[in-house]
């Protein structure tokens, strides 16, 4: 068995697709035939470009046929993945820094350590040092409305199993799935474009009785969605947040009429005062 693809979605940024992939086998002596580039209908050169370093340099290219979001996108390798007979996918933005050799080792160590795990990601850090929340707590009502500030160090702590911890859910821009299982929970949900992927795939998965972790033993540094932040307006973000948001509480958290209008009115003003 094949074990380990890793999971590019490009969108207009090719160049860094390309270094993201040479960081990759400098570093962690990962082969380009195991790495898998999906461009998302990028409307600039990046598909020719990417087509191109691929007959070059031995990776895998597919093209997606139009932009369907994080989810569509990263499904088409997810699948390919899967039926190439890899076990496990890793889903890696192209800004993430990747320093530690060892990582994809530790965190096969922690997908192997239990049988109810299914999904696990390293700690994620910001340029500056910033510990991301690592969601380790299943979000309540309270904890989406009046107590949602409360949420933020509650979701930073672990219960330490040595080296990982049981968490909520993972770490989009960095994850580690093992397929088979993920497969059971038919991987991402489509029909969101962007966010809240990573809450509802942990729901999929809790129905399927397997959970996610954190490998608290490795960590990377994520340079916060530049692709997004350049190629959207803020107006356009925040509709795509709102409606990614609704749709969670709406067909996961199964919250009526009412509960969901109360999340959205603490939703849009945490959202306000963060921004």
């Amino acid at each position: 068995m094949r074990e380990t693809a890793v999971i590019l979605l490009n969108y207009m940024s090719w160049e860094d697709t390309l270094a993201e992939m040479k960081l990759l086998r400098e570093r962690l002596g990962i082969l380009y035939e195991d790495m898998i580039v999906i461009d998302n209908a990028s409307p600039n050169e990046s598909a020719n470009q990417l087509s191109h370093g691929a007959q070059r340099l031995g990776y895998v290219f597919l093209k997606a046929p139009g932009n369907g979001g994080y989810a569509s996108g990263n499904n088409i390798g997810l699948r390919y993945a899967l039926e190439k007979g890899y076990r496990y996918g890793w889903i890696l933005n192209n800004d993430i820094l990747v320093e530690d050799g060892d990582i994809l080792k530790k965190l096969i160590h922690v997908l192997e350590s239990g049988q109810d795990i299914a999904v696990v990601n390293p700690d994620i850090y910001s340029p500056k040092g910033h510990l991301y929340n690592r969601d380790s707590v299943r979000p309540s009502l309270f904890y989406q409305t009046l107590g949602a500030f409360l949420y933020i160090p509650l979701g930073r702590r672990i219960k330490d199993m040595g080296g990982y911890a049981y968490i909520y859910r993972p770490q989009g821009c960095c994850m580690l799935l093992e397929l088979k299982k993920c497969a059971q929970a038919d991987f991402l949900d489509e029909n969101t474009f962007l966010y809240f992927e990573e809450n509802i795939l942990a729901e999929r998965l809790l129905r399927k009785g397997y959970y996610c972790a954190c490998c608290t033993s490795a960590r990377v540094i994520h340079n916060t969605s530049k692709t997004v932040r350049t190629q959207l307006q803020k107006k356009q973000l925040g509709q795509i947040k709102r409606t990614s948001y609704e749709y969670y509480l709406k067909e996961y958290l199964r919250y009526n009429k009412w509960k969901r209008k109360y999340c959205e009115i603490f939703y849009r003003l945490k959202c306000l005062i963060l921004d």
